[in-house]
């Protein structure tokens, strides 16, 4: 979808701006100029520079503060560093007890993977025995 361009990327010579929706969902802006040069970046970077007309640090990244990607108010993003926000991720993992169904061990597995493991085992070496059973 075609948008109206913001002056700080006007004055980086863009002329055109499109917006889409990719599968994560999470928003990209597309940035055009007149000779066909274009930029892609998420847009949550596209609102934060065009708010604050200035650019992001190599390692920096844009960050919503309530973790929705789809929430692209201005107050609700933040620079962190790419390290940090690899951390922050990690810590919203939701975990779960599980007991290993062949050597019997308990262990921690996450949530979110049980839709693609129904029934996991505790390691690679149970899990290399389970695929022998019949």
């Amino acid at each position: 979808m075609k948008q109206e361009i913001s002056e700080y990327y006007k004055k980086k010579g863009y002329d055109k701006l499109y917006v889409a929706v990719n599968k994560e969902p999470r928003r990209v802006a597309t940035l055009r100029k007149p000779n066909k040069e274009m930029a892609s970046m998420s847009y949550a970077k596209y609102l934060y520079t065009s708010h604050y007309e200035c650019d992001i640090a190599d390692g920096d990244q844009i960050d919503h503060i309530n973790g929705d990607r789809m929430d692209d108010r201005i107050e609700n993003l933040q620079v962190i560093s790419k390290h940090y926000n690899i951390k922050k991720d990690k810590v919203k993992k939701e975990m779960l007890l599980m007991k290993c169904p062949v050597c019997g061990e308990k262990f921690l597995f996450p949530k979110r993977n049980l839709s693609t493991h129904p029934n996991p085992c505790c390691s690679r070496r149970c899990g290399g025995i389970k695929s022998h059973w019949k």
